[in-house]
């Protein structure tokens, strides 16, 4: 019987590392939702609403640049990518609030449609500034961490090429 990847024509796209990444950012993204929500809907029993929210999202967001670290990257976490790393939450919600509000607003989208479609349509942009923070704050830090003068770098990483 002949692999299936012959017969799918994205076959070769699964197989790259950036589509990957994608879909293992998505994944993680599904996940991580659900985790926000458990640890919100926890201790919202126990705590107001926002302090509930407030750790609910503190829990989720490190859990999400854990695993985009060593599953989507497979790169060792770093504090200065973890400082990095907000950044591409705070695109997404900026960017999939203004999509939602022109959605709805004018194009007279439903509320709960335009939501979900302006949360599709930043995974993209959100996903690119992720791998960014991640990847250029583990590499920061292991210039940082190099004894070499900057100038050796460069040209040690020249010679690599």
């Amino acid at each position: 019987m002949r692999p299936l990847r012959r017969f799918v024509p994205w076959g070769r796209l699964v197989k790259s590392a950036a589509l990957r990444q994608f879909l293992s950012f998505a994944a993680i993204g599904v996940a991580n939702t659900a985790v926000y929500y458990a640890v919100y809907a926890t201790l919202n029993l126990w705590l107001p609403y926002l302090a509930a929210h407030a750790v609910g999202y503190a829990v989720s967001v490190t859990g999400s640049f854990l695993l985009n670290s060593y599953v989507t990257l497979r790169t060792r976490p770093t504090w200065r990518a973890f400082a990095r790393y907000p950044l591409s939450g705070a695109v997404n919600l900026v960017g999939s609030g203004a999509l939602l509000h022109l959605a709805v607003s004018g194009l007279g989208m439903d509320e709960n449609l335009a939501a979900l479609a302006a949360g599709v349509a930043v995974t993209p942009l959100s996903f690119l500034l992720a791998r960014w923070a991640i990847v250029s704050g583990a590499a920061a830090t292991r210039r940082a961490g190099s004894r070499q003068p900057p100038e050796e770098q460069v040209t040690e990483a020249a010679s690599r090429k």
